[in-house]
């Protein structure tokens, strides 16, 4: 299992369950549980470049009707 879905899974139940000890269950580190927290809200510029990119994909799907992969 990778590190962010653990994270994850230590968000959910962290209202149940002491932090350090999920992490500690985990096999994480309480620092990277909490860096993953903060920059759950931030989007990187490599991000925003790859929904544009995305986006202009999409666009050209549907002006060919879905016809190229």
């Amino acid at each position: 299992m990778k590190p962010k879905e653990r994270f994850s899974i230590i968000q959910e139940l962290s209202n149940t369950y002491p932090i350090a000890w999920l992490c500690q269950l985990a096999g994480v580190s309480r620092s990277g549980y909490y860096r993953w927290v903060n920059r759950q809200g931030i989007v990187t510029e490599k991000q925003k470049e790859n929904e544009q990119i995305k986006q202009m994909i999409l666009e050209c799907h549907q002006k060919v009707n879905g016809i190229y992969g």
